[in-house]
């Protein structure tokens, strides 16, 4: 009897044990879990998501006793793209750096710009519901050196002539990578003429310079232009193959201030074909409407030509590097 109550005993104290060593597994495996779940938690929260892409385009040609004529020209292209973006919980941060530099030159003529560009942007955004964001948006926009008019080599922009700043608080839509739509009805557009005889001429909308009857200046002309307004903003990108992808972005902004239904439009697509990892074909476009800008128009049927606003629009296709950062 002694015997069987011992082994009673025996087998219950064997039986709390497993079941205490299993209990302390237990809290173990949680805890470890817990931990493992909070450091890829922070991890993940201060993980920035970066890229971009290096492009250097060329093209070349040389003529010798070449009895259909022609210029010997050379022409390059370079173009740098990047973004950092980062989003922790609800709030998202996003920042992109877009530049481009382009020159031709031909024989007995000076070098001529084919593309410059500087441009800035960031968007935070805090998520209201899936895909949707309450967002402050900033983008800055001008050029690294001065423009002249093709046809008679006056000098038509330079840095910070114009130069734009646009700051817009707004909703931000993104369902998913491949498409985004900022929409903010509240935008001020403040622009930059800060070279100031294209200031005093009310180059890019600002008030120009005053004269007396004898043409002497009373006023310099503004540097500054400001407008408030409606903006919008669009990007969709989408791989059509698997060596081809497809981007296009679209601006628009109305002026609430003057004109509103003459709408800024600046529309962008391109087209990337990669040969390889390094190598790369592109075919872009960019089609801008500014109702500020003022550009050399000619007479239809005449020679003459005239100063007014209208549609610009540059097409370019590139063969040429492409490095992913």
């Amino acid at each position: 009897m002694m015997n069987k109550k011992i082994l009673a005993m025996g087998i219950l104290a064997a039986v709390a044990t497993t079941a205490n060593a299993q209990e302390n597994k237990a809290e173990r495996d949680a805890a470890a879990a817990a931990l493992q779940t909070k450091t890829v938690a922070d991890t993940t929260g201060k993980l920035w998501v970066t890229g971009g892409t290096v492009q250097l385009n060329m093209s070349q040609v040389s003529l010798t006793n070449w009895s259909a004529g022609g210029f010997s020209s050379v022409s390059g292209i370079a173009q740098f793209n990047a973004f950092a973006n980062r989003k922790k919980g609800r709030f998202a941060w996003d920042n992109s750096v877009a530049l481009a530099y382009g020159l031709l030159a031909q024989d007995g003529q000076d070098a001529m710009k084919t593309d410059d560009r500087i441009e800035l942007n960031t968007k935070f955004g805090y998520e209201l519901k899936k895909s949707w964001y309450l967002a402050a948006l900033g983008q800055f926009k001008t050029q690294f050196t001065e423009g002249k008019d093709a046809a008679t080599g006056a000098k038509i922009s330079d840095f910070m002539a114009p130069g734009t700043l646009i700051l817009g608080l707004g909703l931000d839509y993104k369902p998913n990578e491949h498409f985004s739509a900022f929409i903010s009805p509240a935008t001020a557009k403040l622009t930059f003429v800060s070279d100031q005889p294209l200031a005093d001429a009310g180059a890019f909308g600002v008030d120009p310079a005053t004269y007396d009857a004898m043409g002497m200046k009373l006023t310099n002309g503004s540097n500054t232009f400001f407008e408030f307004g409606g903006y919008v903003k669009m990007m969709y990108t989408h791989d059509l193959a698997t060596n081809i992808n497809f981007l296009t972005r679209a601006d628009f902004f109305s002026n609430y201030l003057k004109d509103p239904q003459n709408v800024d439009v600046n529309w962008e697509t391109l087209f990337t074909f990669k040969v390889n990892d390094w190598f790369a074909a592109t075919l872009s476009t960019l089609l801008i409407y500014d109702d500020n800008t003022q550009i050399m128009k000619p007479w239809e049927g005449t020679e003459q030509q005239y100063i007014g606003k209208g549609t610009q629009f540059k097409e370019s296709i590139g063969l040429g590097i492409m490095l992913k950062l």
